[in-house]
């Protein structure tokens, strides 16, 4: 039921989207939030998908990426939003971007969601029984055709990314696509080997939806720390770490050479 509503609101939400692609006046800054700006398109792109949200009729507590929280009193759900994930993509004609919803119980068991690509209409959803793809059920986790490796890292963290690479065995690809709900699904869909963020910029409302979207494929994000990620539900918060990929011994590789590496 609320994996249909979010898959409703998707739909809507990415061809809205769309149509206001290449738009005159769209990057103009309206506000800053942490290290953050707000532009006009994330302003729609939000203002947008809460008003589908509020028409469910549902009590929704919100933790979205542009306002923060929104209270309810008596709220049955938490969703945790990222309106426009990619925007610098999207702003630039780059066809990798996403809108977001994760929905918790006001008690924070995940309870169904939705990763949506704004240029293709293409769903990555998710609810209490499964993973699923445009709709449809994924059963088993595809052995990726190529080893893509996708690294986030700012320049202050060139040795430890190096050391982390060389965790991997032969050879590899890697790529930088920008919008880390995508690329994180590229993994847990099987289609990439390695997503690994250590640049301490992720926060909760990005990669909510991807996360458990992940875990319904039985692959399980973590900190670099080696525990397992928790979506705060309180308000937008910092992940310093995110390191997902389905192979285990490639993953406790590359956790031995992060603790090793010096802080």
């Amino acid at each position: 039921m609320m994996r249909s509503i979010l898959e409703k609101i998707s739909e809507e939400a990415t061809k809205y989207l769309r149509e206001l692609s290449g738009r005159e006046g769209l990057d103009r800054v309206l506000g800053t939030h942490g290290d953050d700006t707000t532009k006009v398109i994330d302003r729609l792109a939000e203002d947008f998908i809460l008003e589908r949200l509020n028409s469910t009729g549902y009590k929704i507590n919100y933790i979205t990426e542009e306002t923060g929280t929104i209270d309810k009193e008596g709220a049955e759900y938490v969703a945790v939003i990222d309106p426009l994930d990619g925007s610098t993509n999207f702003l630039n004609g780059i066809t990798w971007a996403s809108i977001s919803i994760a929905l918790f119980s006001s008690t924070g068991s995940p309870i169904a969601g939705i990763v949506g690509e704004i240029f293709t209409g293409k769903t990555y959803s998710y609810d209490e029984t499964g993973a699923y793809v445009n709709g449809v059920k994924l059963q088993v986790l595809p052995t990726p055709k190529q080893r893509i490796v996708l690294p986030y890292f700012d320049k202050n963290r060139l040795r430890e990314i190096s050391q982390i690479l060389s965790s991997i065995d032969g050879g590899y690809k890697m790529r930088n696509l920008g919008a880390a709900s995508l690329d994180m699904l590229l993994v847990c869909t099987g289609r990439a080997y390695l997503f690994i963020d250590v640049r301490n910029k992720l926060r909760n409302v990005d990669i909510a939806s991807s996360m458990n979207f992940c875990e319904k494929m039985n692959v399980h994000p973590f900190s670099l720390e080696g525990s397992k990620l928790n979506i705060d539900l309180k308000k937008v918060s910092v992940i310093k770490d995110v390191l997902v990929t389905a192979d285990l011994s490639l993953s406790q590789r590359i956790l031995s050479a992060w603790k090793a590496s010096p802080s």
